[in-house]
């Protein structure tokens, strides 16, 4: 069966991309730590994520952390966060896709242990170990955020039978 992208689902993700990086840009919570922030790019993430499937996280994820990293004027972060907030929206999707609520908990776990392992590792080949551990928190809060407001959303979400960010 061949894969076709749809008009109407690309034009949604793109939709759930430029209003997650609206939101992630505008809520913000400074780190100082890291010099960094907390934002809410994993709520969109995880939302695309459980409604769309793998390809629909894969590329809210990655070009929402791209493109955040970008207006944000953190551009030696636009390659990391495309491949790790990627991999985060695949994995949950690959798990959380229309299946058991055990399933979206493994993805959600799973993705979010990506996210934080991979900015840890990204921390430490940009500046230095202790910078790579110091984002765990800031990190492990951005996630617990995201959960919480995906939580709300996605029944809402479910409820729309025109919504459908499967391609």
């Amino acid at each position: 069966m061949e894969q076709k992208f749809h008009t109407k689902q690309v034009t949604v993700l793109a939709l759930i991309v430029a209003f997650n990086v609206a939101l992630s840009y505008i809520v913000k919570i400074p780190v100082p730590a890291t010099n960094g922030f907390v934002n809410l790019v994993e709520a969109g993430i995880f939302i695309a994520a459980i409604l769309g499937g793998a390809r629909s996280g894969l590329i809210v994820g990655g070009l929402s952390g791209l493109l955040l990293d970008l207006l944000a004027g953190y551009p030696q972060w636009m390659i990391f966060s495309l491949i790790i907030h990627g991999l985060e929206g695949l994995i949950v999707g690959y798990f959380g896709y229309k299946k058991h609520i055990v399933s979206q908990a493994v993805g959600l776990i799973l993705g979010s242990v990506i996210m934080i392992v991979g900015y840890v590792l990204a921390g430490a080949l940009l500046y230095n170990w202790p910078a790579g551990f110091a984002s765990i928190i800031g990190n492990l809060a951005q996630v617990l955020m995201g959960l919480i407001v995906a939580m709300v959303l996605v029944p809402v979400f479910k409820r729309i039978p025109q919504v459908d960010l499967k391609i």
